[in-house]
């Protein structure tokens, strides 16, 4: 599977396009992230740079940090942050094997990252982890409905996601925002048109 991955990022720069996640841009503008950042499956950066960039502009404190499966996209990630005088930490991380801290991070982002269901619910339940109490969980993921469409995606049902798996590990949590339902994708060549989504921004709760 590594090697699928590195050979798509090999082929194609900005394999999902340079700019971020529409969703991610939105959720920054009304509540702007800053503090120490994760963005997981995060590929070659697109997300977490823009979310540096943009507490730089605001003189708002920033320390990011990206995994990905595949060491290409890592790789190309930390070029781009280079170029752009961005400071980040990037880890080459299999979320199948994935060590999560406790209490680490401000913010964990997930946008399109796609696992099978065991892989997904240890993340789930590794992101609640690692996140600090009042941090955030934020990301924008393809419901099961997207099988559907045939615009993006891993195009196996078992791979995409069901609100309620979400809603269940974060049950004891504050929805800032949740919704599922279409919208419009154009990013890079992998996604493009009519999506069903499911979106989020979960603040952690812990007692």
């Amino acid at each position: 599977m590594q090697d699928i991955w590195d050979k798509r990022y090999q082929e194609t720069g900005h394999l999902y396009g340079a700019e971020s996640n529409v969703f991610i841009q939105e959720i920054n503008r009304r509540y702007p992230i800053s503090g120490h950042t994760l963005a997981i499956a995060e590929g070659e950066g697109r997300n977490i740079l823009y979310i540096a960039r943009s507490a730089q502009e605001k003189h708002l404190p920033i320390d990011v940090e990206m995994w990905d499966y595949s060491k290409v996209a890592i790789d190309n990630a930390q070029s781009y942050a280079q170029t752009q005088g961005i400071e980040s930490k990037t880890y080459c991380v299999d979320l199948a094997h994935a060590s999560w801290p406790e209490n680490e991070y401000d913010n964990i982002l997930c946008v399109f990252g796609h696992f099978g269901s065991d892989t997904r619910l240890k993340t789930l339940h590794g992101i609640r982890q690692a996140l600090k109490n009042g941090g955030y969980f934020i990301g924008e993921v393809y419901s099961k409905t997207q099988l559907n469409y045939q615009t993006g995606g891993p195009g196996k049902f078992d791979f995409l996601y069901d609100p309620q798996e979400i809603l269940q590990v974060f049950q004891n949590d504050h929805l800032v925002h949740f919704f599922v339902g279409d919208v419009e994708r154009y990013e890079g060549k992998l996604h493009h048109g009519k999506s069903h989504v499911i979106q989020f921004m979960i603040q952690i709760v812990k007692s």
